[in-house]
């Protein structure tokens, strides 16, 4: 007979379209049919993941579109400062005053630095000046690091910078007491790193946020 369908659970020939069997009871509905306000919740979560697979909002595609202007041009506009120039980081003026690669440093044999094979040492020695009206703790400094032209930072070499301070005896820089006022002092860094890697490419001491290309 035409508009009828058999029940899911007993098979008895019910009206098309009814919500429950007359004879059993049995809710003919599907799943979504009878839950209504969770399958809406799931449209919603389904639509929200595709929109962010999808590359996300229409700006972020306008931007992805044009290579990314804003991000390039940004880039384009770093400063890269040369050994001799001054490098200001909030409080401080700070300036690389020399560099220089050494296979050695003082007497390997007593508190000196020889480079490991393979190695080089690049030393630099450098001025830091409290330009503000306050004292500078040496929690304040700006990290000093040495870093590649692919961003790999490297840091100091402790003995290596013992040694290189020993022997160049210039520096006398705050370790233990604040750095006051138009005060300026001297300090040095010295880094190991592979000789091979360090004659090629272009090499920077990074200053905080600025870069101070040595090589």
């Amino acid at each position: 007979m035409a508009g009828l369908v058999q029940c899911k659970a007993c098979n008895k020939e019910i009206a098309k379209g009814v919500k429950k069997c007359v004879g059993c009871g049995k809710d003919q509905r599907n799943w979504f049919m009878r839950h209504k306000i969770m399958t809406f919740i799931g449209a919603i979560i389904i639509l929200v993941i595709v929109v962010n697979m999808g590359g996300g909002s229409g700006e972020e595609k306008v931007a992805a579109t044009n290579g990314d202007v804003s991000t390039k041009q940004t880039e384009k506009t770093d400063t890269i400062y040369n050994v001799g120039d001054t490098v200001k980081d909030k409080q401080l003026e700070l300036t690389v005053t020399k560099f220089e690669e050494l296979d050695e440093i003082g007497d390997p044999s007593f508190l000196g630095k020889k480079a490991s094979d393979g190695g080089t040492l690049v030393a630099i020695q450098y001025t830091m000046k409290n330009v503000s009206d306050e004292p500078v703790g040496m929690f304040s400094y700006p990290s000093v690091n040495l870093v590649d032209e692919k961003g790999t930072k490297y840091d100091s070499d402790i003995d290596g910078t013992s040694a290189y301070a020993v022997e160049t005896k210039i520096d006398d820089s705050k370790v233990f007491s604040d750095l006051n006022p138009d005060i300026s002092v001297s300090s040095v860094e010295v880094y190991e790193v592979s000789k091979t890697r360090f004659a090629e490419g272009s090499w920077f001491i990074k200053i905080g946020d600025s870069k101070v290309q040595i090589k």
